[in-house]
C-alpha cells in the first residue's frame, strides 16, 4: 500500500462502516414499525374550515324573509337550490364562504341588504362495517372518533355481547354528554350576542361560562354569531339613517309652504282693501256691481289658497310625526325580535341545566358497569377509507382516530396468527399486525403518507 496501511487495516475499516450502516437501517426499521405514519386530516371539530360536499344538509336562514329560508341538500353536482335563485354551487366552500355567496346572490336584484345565516344541519354520514353488531350508515357529529362510530353501531361483534353492550352504552352516554355540552356552549355564545343586541352594545364577548375544551368548534360558533351581530347591526343602522334622511327635506317643504302662506295673506289683505274701497264707490253710485262681485271672488280665491297651503303644512307635519314613529318602531321591532330569540335561548339553557347533570350521572354509572365487565379484549384492526378530491385513501386507525364526514370504518377481527404477541422477556404486548413484525418489513404497507 502506498499510504502505509496494511490490507488487514483496510478490511477492518470496511467492516466498521458496514456495521454502522446496518445499525442505521435497523433504527429506521424500528422507527417505521413503532411509529407508523398517519395521514394528516383536517380537524373536523372546527366547522369554519369544513368544506361542503355533496350529501351535506345545510340550513339557509334569511332574516325577516321566511320565503327565502329553507333546509337545503347539497346535490351530487355540488349545488343547492335556494328559493327564487338559480342553482348555487357551494361544493368546496366553507360555511362563511357559502353564507357570503348566498348573501351576494340575493343582494343581486332580489333583496336589499339581506342578512343571511348558514349552518350545517347534517353532514355526510359515516359507514361502519365489519366486526360490529349493527353495520350500516350513521350520522356524523363533530368530534366523532372511530370509538364513537363503533358505539353507534352497537359495539363490537357478538363475541363480546355482554361487555360490548355495556361499553357501547357507556360510549353512547358519553356522546350524549358531549353533544349536550356543545349545545350548551353554543347557546351561551348566542345568549351573549342577543343580550348585547338588546342592550344596544357595539360588540359582544364570549362569556366566562363557555368552556373551550367541551366545544371543539367554539371558534366557528363565535365567528358565526359575530357575523350575524355585525350584519344585523349594519342593516338596522342603514334603515334608521334612511328614515332620518327624509326629515330635513320634509322640514324644508314646511318652511317653504309657510312662506307661501305669508305671501298669500299679504295679497289677501291688499285685495280686501281694494274691495272695501270699491264697495264704498258702489254705494255712492260711482262703481259697478259686477266689478264689486269680481273683487269678492278674488278675495275668496286668495282665502282658499291660504287654506290649501295650510292643509299641506298640516299633512307634512303629520308625515314628520309618522317618520319619527317609524324610526322608533324600527328599533323597537328589532328589539322585540331579539327578545323573542333571547327568551327561546334561555328556555333551552334552562332545559340543559336539568338534562346535562342527569346525563353525566348516567355516563358515570355506565362507566362503572362497563369497567366491571370488560376484562379482556379481542384484538382487531380498524381501517378507514377516506375520500378527498375524488381520491380514496385507506389507512389503519385506532379507536381515538378522529373521523371526517363520509368516512368508511371497516373493523376486522384478527386471527390467532395475526393477534398481538407478548414478549417473554419484556412482558409487553406487540400491538402491530403480524405482517408488520419481522426484519423484512421496512415500513407499514398501505397509503399511510401524503
Amino acid at each position: 500500500m502506498g499510504d502505509g496501511a496494511s490490507p488487514m487495516t483496510g478490511m477492518r475499516g470496511r467492516h466498521r462502516t458496514r456495521a454502522r450502516h446496518q445499525c442505521v437501517a435497523v433504527a429506521v426499521l424500528l422507527g417505521a414499525l413503532l411509529f407508523p405514519l398517519q395521514p394528516r386530516a383536517q380537524t373536523p371539530g372546527d366547522s369554519r374550515g369544513y368544506r361542503l360536499a355533496p350529501g351535506d344538509l345545510i340550513a339557509v336562514t334569511v332574516f325577516n324573509q321566511p320565503d327565502f329560508s329553507a333546509e337545503l341538500l347539497v346535490d351530487d353536482t355540488g349545488n343547492i337550490a335556494v328559493p327564487f335563485l338559480d342553482p348555487v354551487e357551494v361544493k368546496g366552500l366553507t360555511i362563511l364562504e357559502c353564507q357570503k355567496l348566498v348573501r351576494d346572490r340575493l343582494a343581486d336584484g332580489i333583496l336589499q341588504h339581506p342578512s343571511v345565516s348558514v349552518r350545517i344541519v347534517e353532514l355526510r354520514p359515516l359507514y361502519v362495517m365489519g366486526d360490529v353488531r349493527t353495520p350500516g350508515e350513521y350520522l356524523f357529529r363533530y368530534g366523532a372518533t372511530v370509538q364513537s362510530a363503533v358505539a353507534a353501531a352497537g359495539g363490537f361483534g357478538p363475541a363480546e355481547l355482554v361487555a360490548g353492550v355495556a361499553l357501547s352504552e357507556f360510549l353512547l352516554a358519553d356522546e350524549r354528554v358531549r353533544q349536550l355540552s356543545v349545545q350548551q356552549q353554543g347557546l351561551l355564545v348566542r345568549r351573549a350576542r342577543l343580550e348585547a343586541q338588546r342592550d344596544g352594545a357595539k360588540t359582544f364577548s364570549v362569556p366566562d361560562a363557555v368552556n373551550a375544551t367541551e366545544a371543539n368548534d367554539l371558534a366557528g360558533m363565535v365567528a358565526n354569531e359575530q357575523d350575524i351581530f355585525n350584519t344585523q347591526a349594519a342593516i338596522l343602522q342603514e334603515q334608521v339613517e334612511s328614515l332620518r334622511a327624509q326629515k330635513p327635506r320634509m322640514q324644508d317643504e314646511v318652511a317653504a309652504l309657510n312662506g307661501q302662506i305669508e305671501a298669500a295673506k299679504k295679497q289677501l289683505e291688499l285685495v280686501k282693501q281694494h274691495s272695501d274701497q270699491y264697495s264704498r264707490l258702489v254705494k255712492q253710485g260711482l262703481g259697478l256691481a259686477n266689478s264689486e262681485l269680481q273683487f269678492k271672488l278674488t278675495e275668496a280665491s286668495h282665502e282658499s289658497e291660504i287654506w290649501r297651503l295650510t292643509a299641506q303644512v298640516s299633512h307634512l307635519r303629520k308625515d314628520i310625526g309618522d317618520l319619527d314613529f317609524k324610526i322608533v318602531d324600527t328599533d323597537a321591532a328589532f328589539k322585540r325580535q331579539v327578545a323573542i330569540e333571547l327568551r327561546d335561548v334561555r328556555d333551552r339553557l334552562n332545559e340543559l341545566d336539568v338534562t346535562l347533570p342527569t346525563a353525566r350521572e348516567i355516563r358515570s354509572a355506565k362507566l362503572q358497569y362497563a369497567g366491571g365487565l370488560v376484562k379482556t379484549e379481542i384484538k382487531r384492526t380498524i381501517n378507514v377509507t377516506r375520500v378527498r378530491d375524488g381520491k380514496a385513501t385507506i389507512f389503519e386507525a385506532t379507536e381515538a382516530t378522529l373521523l371526517e364526514p363520509g368516512d368508511i370504518i371497516d373493523v376486522k377481527r384478527l386471527s390467532p396468527a395475526q393477534a398481538p404477541r407478548e414478549s417473554a422477556a419484556s412482558g409487553q404486548t406487540d400491538w402491530r399486525p403480524y405482517r408488520m413484525r419481522g426484519a423484512s418489513a421496512a415500513r407499514p404497507s398501505g397509503p399511510l403518507s401524503r
